[in-house]
């Protein structure tokens, strides 16, 4: 049935019920006009609202074509996104962002669900943007994703004057600010999780803070990436940094205002940010880029082109260069100063290209010249000079033709640079400062002499050829291999009666050369280089010549191999450089049952730095890899599908120092990999899922002198089949432990599942433990597991479970002795406390982490005369426990439901009549989740929060009551940790009193009934877990405040 709502001046709320496909959308719009459900109720439901000066910009989801429906949806405003709801399945669909247009309008169709949907544009309002005081402060709405709790620094500040942000592979962890008030130093608050650890000074009110700018993905929950912007410089971007594509970028900045302030919302990560600005004094510094800092500053040189960069004139000197050149030119520089580290000017590129580092002794040696030269789109070639050297052209040397620039002043050094770059260095200029009293060595440039010479990039080198020289190097030859073919290179620079050094490559052992190291000193009038180094993937081949001048090098990439050399010679070796190419990967093809859809993680990693596997009934659900690539970690994607029931253990790999050098499993008929383990250079993981029997088919991944960096295969609901892609190991890398899979004894055991655990016996062993046996409730009989192991004299270690305690957490260590597996010790934590550890830890841990509302309902694993080894079959907790809702009668029936972590915000406002509504904010699987506005609205009364310090503060009751008026009067909510005042009014003896509460459990969901007031007040309750804090007020304390502790 097709529906159509028609074109609104704007969408006001967005309501939409889901589970794996989307039942129903409903749309408010304008300022109350609500349109119809279209489709029918869903199990899981969720609400938005849009600020006033908010419009959604583009709609994006996923739908199955075979059975038209959606199965996700994904909104965009101009300010935050809303989203993913549903699951990601079938082909995508979108409404994409139109220029100064929202979306104001849905059409489509539906049935009992949602069968496909589409939208109505219209203009945005022109006017809209931040709220202006009376005071000339500008306030800027959060940029971000949605959730978290409000945070809020204020506005009445001079300035900023710190800036401190800690970064995760999710994105920014959190930012605190210092600020100047009323000439007093001011820490703003902490938001997000853990302790910060980058910090911005800014030299208030000298610089101060004019914008900030970061993105965030659509799929994300966290600000992935931010950077700030002051008068003097710009800052280096923290966290990750932005790449375009399909993620979403910000800016807050007002022209002629500075940032005063910051406000936004944060969870355990930062989920937005938003500035307060105010007027620039007419004393404020000038901006960047005119000197303000007494810098002389000179224009970029260079070709025009590409985006603007300034590293500011706020350094007291340069203390390293970083340049990569390619074919083309300089891909990128990237400078490093007394006070601060520049961004990258530029990007990676060309994959062959070269870096070369220069280092700089500040503050004895400083810069105080630049020379370059461009002929088309990007500097060809670069070289820097200081009072003590100066270094070879990097990229390539000037021929005469093209434009040639200088970047100097003299008795001035340079203390920053700025310019313009794309994917290459367009343009570079500098800011220059007066040399204090020690004089520089006079400027004049040196004479270069050589002509350029480029052997171009190859398969690999074969063979290397050194003429040394009295003090030099005096030329150099290469032998490469190109296909089935050898390439004998010709000779740079001029041999002498000393003759050659010379080395061959070992091919059949895959030797690759990873680094070159070279010196360099003028002698006379040409630059010489004086020693060369060649590093491989095997060994150290050098130092040749004698190591005099300052060195240059092409320093080892992760994966890549220098291919080529290139440089500048005459009679004697000017200059040197090489060219990077990839070292040939080694792919083994996906071994295991047939079917399921391919997978590829790809070969371009670093390393692998976490494995995830969840295992279950019929064997391995999932898999998936996180890796570290160009120095950056990737979080990898979950191939397969992750079961209601089974295991999920996680092995953490200690990259660079450990990496992963084979992978064993083995299947069956049922063309799903059973069981699976991971060896490293270091450690051998247990068999996660079953332990191979000798009955299905076993397969090792595992190529000798390589490490594994990336993986494939194919999967459907469980893992089908699993591949991978070798490189080779670097010559530093930590000996290899044998790789012969060590043999596992013990008979496989299976205790299954059931209601909960209600006993737990361990044997104790010399080495370990002896055995296990298990008790268990099933319905209203008790159900006696059998002896897995064999008890020695030692005797058992038990405890028994209480009604409402779960074991919801397992921490095992296994070690290898002789011949065998064996557990050595064993740690059980429940929803109450932590029983263990039993036994000695020592070996490799194992853990088998808590799931939100899980259990640990039963135990499988291998045993003969000992433990051999132990997992768990998870099963949900118990049915949440529903308390009727208390309060007067009548209203509207309203319910928050109970599938929540726990409360993490409450706000209650009161009038003279009582309590007038109610809202909740909660956490639900990790994320948060803002409730609904539950009784009427107005503006005479007083209004309350409770912030709740989620997890470690939980709700555990509520206490109320009402009057003959049918209104609830007054309302007190207690936490393991503290009880807080009554809102509203408090009991004075007259009406009906009210409790909610049940005994080791706390709140995780609210449900009641209101109209203009609030009616009455019901709770879920779920059983506390053990990590939750005791409560820390005493009865005196509670009687002080007129509480009674006992209610």
């Amino acid at each position: 049935m097709s529906w159509d709502d028609g074109t609104a001046r704007k969408v006001k709320k967005v309501q939409i019920t889901y589970d794996d496909v989307i039942y129903s959308v409903q749309v408010t719009y304008g300022t109350a006009l609500q349109a119809p459900r279209r489709g029918s109720v869903g199990p899981m439901s969720v609400e938005f609202t849009l600020e006033s000066d908010e419009y959604i910009t583009a709609l994006s989801g996923y739908a199955l074509s075979t059975q038209d429906v959606v199965t996700s949806l994904t909104f965009t405003t101009n300010k935050k996104t809303y989203g993913p709801y549903g699951n990601k399945f079938g082909y995508q669909i979108s409404a994409p962002e139109k220029t100064g247009k929202q979306i104001a309008g849905f059409h489509g169709t539906k049935d009992n669900i949602l069968n496909s949907i589409d939208v109505h544009y219209a203009p945005i309002p022109t006017g809209t943007g931040g709220s202006e005081t009376g005071s000339g402060v500008q306030k800027l709405p959060g940029e971000g994703l949605v959730g978290g709790t409000a945070w809020d620094d204020g506005s009445d500040h001079d300035g900023v004057t710190n800036i401190y942000v800690a970064s995760t592979l999710l994105g920014i962890k959190n930012v605190m600010f210092g600020y100047m008030k009323d000439g007093q130093s001011k820490q703003g608050g902490h938001h997000g999780g853990d302790p910060t650890k980058q910090e911005i000074v800014i030299n208030h009110p000298d610089e101060h803070l004019v914008s900030v700018e970061g993105w965030y993905e659509s799929s994300s929950k966290f600000i992935m990436g931010i950077q700030f912007k002051t008068n003097y410089k710009i800052c280096a971007s923290m966290g990750y940094r932005y790449e375009g594509g399909n993620d979403y970028k910000f800016t807050h900045q007002v022209q002629d205002k500075k940032i005063i302030g910051f406000h936004g919302f944060a969870s355990n990560h930062l989920n937005s940010i938003g500035a307060y600005f105010a007027p620039l004094s007419s004393t404020t510094t000038l901006p960047i880029g005119t000197g303000g800092s007494g810098a002389q500053k000179l224009g970029a040189q260079g070709v025009t082109g590409g985006s603007a960069w300034d590293d500011g004139s706020y350094h007291d000197g340069v203390t390293k260069i970083v340049v990569r050149t390619c074919t083309l030119g300089v891909q990128f520089v990237n400078f490093f100063y007394d006070n601060d580290i520049g961004a990258v000017h530029g990007a990676p590129g060309d994959p062959t290209g070269s870096t070369q580092h220069i280092v700089i002794n500040h503050p004895d040696e400083h810069l105080v010249s630049i020379e370059g030269w461009y002929i088309s789109n990007y500097i060809s070639g670069i070289r820097f000079k200081t009072n003590q050297k100066t270094s070879v052209y990097i990229g390539y040397e000037y021929t005469g033709s093209g434009t040639i620039f200088t970047l100097q002043v003299k008795d001035k050094k340079i203390i920053g640079f700025h310019g313009f770059a794309s994917d290459h260095l367009n343009s570079i200029g500098a800011y220059f400062v007066p040399v204090l009293s020690t004089p520089t060595l006079p400027i004049v440039l040196p004479k270069r002499f050589g002509a350029v010479w480029d052997d171009g990039t190859h398969d690999k080198v074969k063979k290397i050829f050194i003429g040394l020289g009295q003090d030099v190097i005096a030329s150099v030859k290469f032998e490469y291999i190109n296909g089935s073919g050898v390439v004998n290179g010709v000779e740079h620079g001029t041999p002498t009666l000393l003759g050659f050094e010379e080395f061959t490559l070992e091919l059949g052992l895959d030797e690759y050369i990873t680094a070159l190291s070279a010196y360099v000193e003028t002698l006379s009038t040409r630059d010489v280089v004086t020693s060369l180094t060649f590093t491989t993937s095997k060994k150290n081949y050098g130092p040749y010549g004698n190591k005099s001048g300052f060195q240059i090098f092409s320093p080892g990439e992760t994966g890549k191999q220098i291919a080529g050399f290139h440089g500048t010679s005459g009679n004697v070796l000017n200059s040197i450089s090489g060219y990077y190419a990839p070292i040939p990967t080694y792919k083994l093809v996906a071994v295991g049952g047939t079917g399921g859809s391919a997978w590829d993680d790809g070969s371009d990693h670093d390393g692998v730095t976490k494995i995830t596997v969840r295992t279950g009934g019929v064997g391995v659900q999932y898999v998936k890899f996180d890796y570290v690539k160009a120095g950056q970690p990737k979080q990898g994607t979950l191939h397969g599908v992750h079961g209601s029931r089974g295991s999920t253990r996680e092995i953490v790999i200690n990259h660079p120092d450990e990496h992963l050098v084979s992978v064993e499993g083995w299947y069956d008929s049922s063309n799903v990999i059973l069981g699976i383990q991971f060896k490293t250079n270091l450690k051998t993981s247990d068999y996660l899922g079953y332990e191979f029997e000798g009955t299905g088919t076993k397969f090792t991944l595992q190529v000798k002198d390589k490490k594994i960096i990336g993986f494939h295969g194919f999967a459907s609901d469980h893992l089908n089949s699993i591949g991978a892609y070798f490189v080779l190991l670097p010559s530093t890398t930590t000996t290899l432990n044998p790789i012969v899979p060590q043999k596992k004894l013990g008979a496989v055991w299976d205790d299954r599942t059931h209601d909960k655990v209600k006993k737990v016996f361990v044997g104790l062993g010399q080495d370990g433990i002896a055995s296990v046996k298990f008790e268990y409730i099933n319905g209203s009989g008790v159900v006696n597991g059998v002896e897995n192991g064999t008890p020695t004299l030692l005797g058992f270690e038990e405890f028994t479970l209480g009604p409402y305690e779960y074991v919801t957490a397992l921490s095992a260590y296994t070690k290898t002795l002789s011949t065998q597996d064996i557990v050595t010790s064993l740690t059980f934590t429940t929803n109450k406390k932590t029983y263990g550890p039993y036994g000695n830890k020592s070996g490799f841990l194992f853990p088998f982490p808590e799931e939100t509302g899980k259990q640990i309902a039963g135990f499988h694993g291998t045993g003969g005369n000992v433990l051999n080894s132990i997992q768990v079959h998870y099963a949900p907790i118990p049915t949440v426990q529903k308390l009727d809702a208390q309060g007067g009668t009548g209203g509207t029936k309203w319910d928050d439901g109970s599938d929540h972590d726990g409360v993490t915000n409450i706000y209650v406002r009161s009038n003279m009549d009582g309590i007038q509504y109610v809202s909740f904010d909660y956490l639900k699987a990790g994320q948060p989740k803002q409730g609904a506005h539950h009784g009427g609205s107005g503006s005479r009364g007083s209004k309350g929060e409770i912030a709740i310090n989620h997890p470690d503060e939980q709700v555990v009751s509520v206490e109320g009551w009402y009057d003959s008026a049918n209104v609830i009067c007054g309302v007190r909510f207690r936490t393991n940790q503290k009880i807080y005042d009554y809102m509203g009014y408090k009991f004075d003896g007259t009406g009906t009193k009210f409790t909610l509460k049940v005994q080791d459990k706390k709140i995780i969901g609210f449900h009641g009934f209101a109209t203009n007031q609030l009616i009455s007040l019901g709770a879920y309750f779920a059983p506390l877990s053990s990590a939750t804090a005791p409560p820390i007020v005493t009865p005196k304390e509670v009687e002080a405040k007129g509480g009674d502790f006992n209610s």
